[in-house]
């Protein structure tokens, strides 16, 4: 399966990005293709990851350490532009207000909100980073988006988050209603416990994809424990988890895209011994499914089904330049982009009884 997913299954990036852009359901879709390659600021941000025009939380900090935190580079055929960014040694937590500053920092509020809503960005962890005991990465939020040591009380806010730990230990860090530590609780990325902890490693692609559903109220200040988060790992499903109580009202939406990445923890022995490095491309937010892609071509064999029936397969970029026309599904099998015919397909049946959708 490990091998599957990282020598065969592959999507052409520049038509992903081409659909990506014109789809109803793309909330956000941030490739880093318009920009030349040097110092990624303030500015650039601010023009990428478009903001509604009624929240007044929007935050960055991507000027830090005389732009040397945040550069774009080229990486190649693969992924083209992407953005690079720096966790400097001994930097320990967001000090976005310091110098040197220890993270980029991005609060997107997004200008569409939704009850569920998808997100999902490629990370490459570059030789030599350092885990430590561990690092946060971006997730979505909504409501005062609760982080660091608040803790929700009233159900007006959640986060759900990504972070690796020790050894690269991948786990979700989410702030609920109910939760046992003030500083979020995690979630191994195992499965429930039925599969090996899934680890980032250094040196090669990942593809993270999320997806938050918010717990339905049944009067208000009384939220039910149904709210779900789900995460797939290099088109594996990796978490899912529905038993959340992430709000206490039904104007709490998932409204905001956080962008929040940095060593920590707070004590020294979480800092790196050394500068290093991640780099990030398709940072991409949706109402609907995130698309999935299958190189026909080379393999159709099926990834792993997940816990709701449905074989998700996602994979990465090959070759921006030699992209093929694709269809996208949503979830629900239907083609993005034109209305369901009768009796049309709607979905693609395998031979284990499980359905899966894909672009061809």
């Amino acid at each position: 399966m490990k091998r599957y997913i990282c020598t065969t299954l592959f999507a052409a990036a520049a038509t992903f990005a081409q659909f990506a852009q014109g789809a109803s359901d793309t909330v956000s879709f941030v490739d880093f293709e318009n920009r030349e390659v040097g110092v990624y600021g303030n500015a650039q941000a601010k023009e990428d990851f478009k903001r509604n025009s009624t929240d007044g939380s929007w935050w960055y900090a991507m000027d830090k350490n005389n732009g040397e935190n945040s550069k774009i580079v080229h990486d190649g055929e693969e992924h083209g532009n992407v953005l690079q960014l720096k966790y400097p040694k001994g930097c320990v937590g967001p000090s976005d207000n310091d110098t040197p500053a220890c993270a980029a920092q991005i609060i997107q509020p997004l200008v569409k909100t939704a009850d569920t809503m998808w997100s999902a960005y490629d990370i490459f962890f570059e030789d030599g980073f350092e885990f430590q005991l561990g690092g946060k990465l971006p997730g979505l939020c909504g409501g005062k988006c609760y982080t660091g040591n608040a803790l929700p009380e009233t159900g007006d806010g959640w986060s759900a988050r990504i972070m690796w730990r020790k050894d690269g230990n991948a786990v979700q860090l989410i702030y609920f209603m109910g939760q046992s530590s003030e500083y979020g609780d995690d979630f191994k990325w195992d499965l429930n416990g039925t599969i090996t902890q899934k680890q980032f490693t250094t040196g090669t692609w990942h593809r993270i994809v999320n997806k938050v559903s918010m717990n339905t109220v049944s009067a208000p200040g009384n939220g039910d424990k149904n709210g779900r988060v789900q995460a797939w790992l290099d088109g594996e499903p990796v978490l899912d988890v529905d038993t959340l109580r992430l709000r206490d009202y039904d104007t709490v939406k998932v409204d905001k895209f956080y962008l929040s990445t940095f060593h920590g923890g707070s004590s020294a022995e979480w800092a790196p011994t050394h500068d290093c490095f991640i780099r990030f491309d398709n940072f991409t937010v949706s109402t609907d499914s995130i698309a999935i892609a299958v190189n026909a071509a080379t393999d159709t064999t099926p990834a792993a089904p997940d816990t709701s029936g449905t074989t998700r397969i996602m994979p990465r970029a090959q070759n921006r330049s030699a992209a093929t026309p694709v269809k996208i599904y949503r979830i629900d099998g239907t083609l993005v982009g034109r209305e369901i015919l009768p009796n049309e397909t709607r979905t693609h049946r395998l031979e284990n009884g499980k359905r899966v959708k894909v672009w061809r």
